[in-house]
């Protein structure tokens, strides 16, 4: 085999491995353009969809999921609803999850979930892709006022490509609302990167088969 024909097997096979993750918590973080799913438009919505919630974002769930939900008592995490606010909430314990209709680089959203002293329980956010595998996941505790009203923390995920097709947050009795998701795809570098090292490997293979002088 010689060294052309190794050399783009390389460039070919980094191309494929897996895109570095971030977990993040600020919405900053997630890379513009971005869509938001506020879920203002919804009004107690009991469903396990699918529902599309956003242009491109579509919502599914476990039994018990609302869309539009205006109160939750989160235990001593305080409440949400305080202010009127709309936000889709999971049942007891219960997966919110969000498709997109096209890849994305990045997604998140504001959450809680209910919490006492003697049930240290987080949620587990994670990204899934085309393939409906997860591609990377979080297990986070958020603690805020108990006597505090629609507090809680953005979490969020960006992949350094845009591979992927849904997030989900999962746990006891989760509240989320504002998920944000980056709309645009990247600049296909690597595929551009892939592409190189497939036309490597025909041309090495070319010469390969071609007769000796």
């Amino acid at each position: 085999m010689n060294k052309y024909f190794i050399a783009a097997l390389g460039l070919a096979s980094t191309a494929l491995l897996p895109a570095h993750a971030l977990l993040v918590t600020d919405v900053n973080q997630i890379a513009q353009p971005t869509i938001t799913a506020d879920f203002e438009n919804f009004d107690g919505l009991l469903t396990t969809g699918p529902e599309l919630v956003a242009p491109g974002v579509t919502f599914t769930g476990d039994a018990g999921s609302e869309l539009g939900a205006n109160n939750r008592d989160l235990g001593e995490n305080g409440l949400w609803g305080g202010f009127g606010n709309h936000f889709a909430a999971g049942a007891n314990v219960g997966e919110l999850r969000f498709t997109f209709g096209q890849l994305s680089s990045g997604a998140g959203a504001f959450v809680n979930h209910y919490a006492l002293a003697a049930l240290p329980l987080g949620l587990v956010i994670s990204v899934y892709g085309d393939n409906n595998q997860i591609i990377e996941t979080h297990t986070v505790t958020v603690d805020t006022d108990i006597n505090g009203y629609d507090e809680g923390m953005f979490l969020g995920i960006t992949r350094a490509n845009a591979d992927i097709r849904s997030i989900s947050f999962k746990g006891l009795g989760v509240v989320v609302d504002n998920v944000t998701v980056t709309t645009a795809v990247p600049e296909p570098q690597t595929y551009a990167l892939l592409l190189a090292g497939l036309a490597l490997v025909g041309a090495a293979a070319k010469r390969r088969r071609q007769p000796q002088a």
